[in-house]
C-alpha cells in the first residue's frame, strides 16, 4: 500500500513539473516577433564647433525591454547606434542607456532606476545619455529612442574687465582658475534623486577623483587690461543639481551648483561665483561675466549686482533653442 502511494505521489510531482514546463513555454518561436531599437542620427553631432571632443558621440548602446508590469523580458548591449531584440508581442517599455558602463542585476524597471550613473563615468569624448519609449508590439517593428545627455554643460564665454574706480582700474586683473563648485557626482538612470556624491563643496577642492573637466588651472597668464575682453570659450560640464533651496552655511549641505572664476587684483586672491539655480539635464548655460568691483572672498559667497555684471543663456543642447535668460 505505502508503495502504491509512493508512486502516485512521485506521478503526481512529475505532472506538476510536466504542466509548469509547459506554461513557462506558451509562446512559442514562431510567435516571438523582432523590435530593431536604434536612437536618432541627430545626436551623433557636435553641438559646437569650438566645443573640445565629441561629447554626442555613440560607442556603445545598451536596451533593456519591460513588460507591462516592469518586469525584465530581454537586453542586450552593443557598439553601435542600433540593434535587434527578440520579443513577445505585448505592451513594452523600452530604455536606452548609452556610452555607459555595462550595467548587470536589472531585473526590473524599479532595479533600473535604482541604479546610479557617475560623473566620472563620462569623458569629453564619451557622454552618458538615456531615454525611453513606451510601445505595443504586434508584429516585427522598429523603434527609435530619443536620447539625452545625463550631464549639462556650463560654458564661460567671456570675461569682461570694467572696473568703476580709477584705484582697480590702474591695478593688473588676472583670471588665474575658473572652476565648478557643488557639483553633482551622480544621477539616478530615468529619475532625478538627490545625489549623495558632490565634488568640489564650497571650493575647489582639486581631488584627485574628481572629473577634469568640472576644474581649469590656467597654465597661461590671462591678464585683462582695464576696458579689455577675454574671450575665454571655457567648457565645463556636471550632473543635474536637484537642489530646490540655497544655502550660505559654512557648514556643507546641498546648495546651488555655481562657476567660479578666479581672479588675482593687484595681487590679491578674489572670486566671483556665478550660481547657476536648478542644473537640469542635457541643458548648456552659457555665461558672460563683467567685473566692476572687487570680488567675494570665499568661491561659494555670490557676489551681488554692483559687484560684477554676469548674463546666463540657458539653451537646450541639442537644437541650441533659447530656454531662458538670467540676468
Amino acid at each position: 500500500m505505502k508503495r502504491k502511494l509512493f508512486i502516485a505521489a512521485v506521478a503526481a510531482v512529475a505532472l506538476a513539473a510536466c504542466e509548469e514546463k509547459i506554461n513557462e513555454q506558451t509562446v512559442s518561436a514562431d510567435e516571438m516577433v523582432e523590435l530593431k531599437i536604434s536612437i536618432p542620427s541627430a545626436v551623433t553631432k557636435v553641438s559646437e564647433k569650438n566645443e573640445p571632443g565629441t561629447p554626442a558621440a555613440v560607442h556603445s548602446l545598451q536596451v533593456f525591454l519591460f513588460d507591462e508590469e516592469g518586469n525584465l523580458e530581454t537586453s542586450d548591449i552593443q557598439e553601435k547606434e542600433s540593434l535587434v531584440l527578440p520579443c513577445v508581442p505585448g505592451k513594452k517599455k523600452v530604455v536606452a542607456i548609452v556610452n555607459a558602463p555595462e550595467l548587470s542585476g536589472v531585473t526590473s524597471l524599479t532595479s533600473l532606476t535604482s541604479m546610479t550613473s557617475k560623473l566620472s563615468d563620462n569623458t569629453i569624448e564619451s557622454m552618458v545619455m538615456e531615454g525611453s519609449v513606451d510601445i505595443e508590439v504586434t508584429a516585427n517593428t522598429s523603434v527609435t529612442i530619443p536620447v539625452s545627455r545625463l550631464a549639462a554643460k556650463v560654458v564661460l564665454r567671456t570675461v569682461i574687465n570694467s572696473f568703476e574706480l580709477l584705484t582697480h582700474q590702474q591695478m593688473e586683473f588676472q583670471v588665474t582658475a575658473v572652476y565648478l563648485v557643488n557639483v553633482a557626482g551622480e544621477k539616478t538612470y530615468m529619475t532625478d534623486d538627490m545625489p549623495e556624491l558632490w565634488y568640489n563643496k564650497m571650493k575647489n577642492e582639486e581631488d584627485e577623483q574628481a572629473p577634469n573637466f568640472i576644474c581649469d588651472k590656467l597654465t597661461s597668464q590671462i591678464i585683462i587690461p582695464y576696458n579689455g575682453t577675454y574671450t575665454a570659450d571655457k567648457y565645463y560640464y556636471c550632473y543635474p543639481n536637484p537642489t530646490t533651496k540655497d544655502s550660505s552655511e559654512e557648514v556643507w549641505s546641498e546648495r546651488y551648483t555655481r562657476l567660479v572664476v578666479e581672479a588675482l587684483l593687484g595681487g590679491e586672491k578674489l572670486y566671483y561665483p556665478i550660481t547657476i539655480p536648478n542644473v537640469t539635464k542635457n541643458t548648456a548655460y552659457e555665461i558672460s561675466l563683467k567685473v566692476t568691483r572687487p570680488g567675494s572672498d570665499s568661491p561659494d559667497v555670490p557676489v551681488s549686482g554692483h559687484v560684477a555684471e554676469f548674463k546666463i543663456q540657458v539653451q537646450d543642447w541639442i537644437t541650441g533653442e533659447l530656454i531662458e535668460e538670467i540676468i
